[in-house]
């Protein structure tokens, strides 16, 4: 990427004036340094996510290039592969600062955690390519509440249930969701969806539901201002999924075999070894659900995981 060099026009001359009192001096420090260094400025660039690898985030890095923008942020909502595996490119080739939440900061230097944490275990070659395990990348600074980057203040909102420490991106006119809410010809195509956290999910899209924004955009769909009709497509989607893996328990069955029959009642009639893992932690994620609020009960019967109805 081609160094940035401000044109004369380009500078703004102006005094800041810091009100210093009862703040902490190395944080006092930074926030002065922030400003000298022009970090607020909109010649500067944030990308939130990274994409899945090289490939997308060339094609990301270009797009601000063009546009005569420095990137000087990679904000990740969340650690899956598809949203942090193009950060490693990036990180190289504009020195940005990685920010992300605290829990998923730990996946993403150590992606080799995904893939375990769903497998279970070391994982075999056709579970450990670039949708499971993203190359590493650092991470400079852990979300809090707030950012002030690029002349803008940023709110981060929590947004878990995808993913165990999920977050929202928002501007005073914008919300980027990540994968909190995801397109209802997605959830069409793809009636099981990845959840970490079910009752965290639900809560989040509550949570969401409020926002009062103009637009809102997704990692897989276009912006849009129609945010009721999205809510309440994923909203079904995760309530029919919570009723199949429900019918599927009764009166008694092994994990398999309820992946088995809600799989099927929800019309996924084939998958591969990735789609299987994805499917079946999901539809773990929604036995745990079903299991905190009294509706199943877990046992082990002739050495073999039963999850039945309680009597």
């Amino acid at each position: 990427m081609k160094t940035f060099v401000p044109k004369k026009d380009d500078i703004d001359r102006k005094w800041w004036l810091i009100n210093a009192e009862g703040k902490i001096l190395g944080r006092l420090a930074t926030e002065a340094a922030v400003l000298l260094r022009g970090k607020r400025k909109p010649s500067f660039a944030a990308f939130v996510d990274s994409g899945m690898d090289e490939n997308t985030a060339r094609k990301a890095a270009q797009a601000v290039e063009q546009a005569g923008l420095r990137p000087v942020a990679i904000i990740n909502t969340h650690a899956h592969a598809d949203h942090c595996g193009g950060n490693a490119f990036l990180t190289k080739r504009t020195r940005a600062a990685v920010y992300a939440p605290p829990i998923e900061a730990a996946f993403i230097r150590h992606p080799e955690i995904e893939p375990f944490y769903l497998f279970g275990a070391a994982p075999f070659p056709a579970i450990d390519g670039k949708w499971f395990h993203a190359a590493p990348s650092r991470v400079d600074h852990t979300l809090g509440p707030s950012l002030s980057i690029c002349g803008l203040d940023l709110e981060i909102l929590p947004a878990a249930g995808h993913s165990i420490n999920q977050v929202a991106v928002l501007t005073r006119e914008a919300a980027y969701l990540g994968d909190a809410l995801l397109a209802p010809e997605l959830l069409e195509r793809y009636p099981i969806q990845y959840c970490y956290d079910v009752s965290a999910h639900r809560a989040t899209l509550h949570r969401l539901a409020g926002l009062r924004k103009t637009w809102y955009v997704g990692a897989h769909f276009p912006p849009t201002q129609d945010l009721e009709g999205l809510v309440a497509a994923n909203r079904r989607n995760l309530e029919r999924t919570a009723d199949a893996v429900l019918a599927a328990v009764a009166p008694a069955a092994t994990t398999e075999e309820v992946v088995a029959g809600a799989a099927e009642a929800l019309g996924v009639l084939s998958m591969d070894p990735s789609a299987y893992l994805l499917n079946s932690a999901a539809i773990k994620a929604h036995l745990s659900a079903h299991a905190r609020d009294g509706r199943v009960v877990f046992d082990i019967h002739d050495r073999r995981p039963i999850w039945r109805r309680p009597a």
